[in-house]
């Protein structure tokens, strides 16, 4: 098992394959598994949930002067990405 998974945990990465969402630890430790839904746009409508991340809105919703600094860099990290 490779130290980051050992350290912070396995970090699994959904996809769907028809009725099949499958998962696997995106570090390449092997863990992983599938399930077999009805449909295959249930499968990709779990996977499409279960794949999201909880850093992905990291400082979007956080307290106004407890992220200040991480809300500054990202207005002017979209600001850079908008004028060039």
């Amino acid at each position: 098992m490779p130290v980051g998974c050992r350290v912070f945990g396995h970090r699994p990465a959904f996809r769907a394959d028809g009725p099949v969402m499958r998962w696997e630890c995106e570090r390449g430790c092997g863990e992983g598994g599938e399930k077999v839904y009805a449909t295959a746009a249930e499968a990709q409508q779990f996977a499409a949930a279960f794949d999201r991340r909880g850093d992905a809105g990291l400082g979007e919703r956080a307290p106004l002067l407890g992220m200040f600094p991480l809300r500054i860099w990202r207005w002017l990290r979209r600001r850079d990405a908008r004028s060039g």
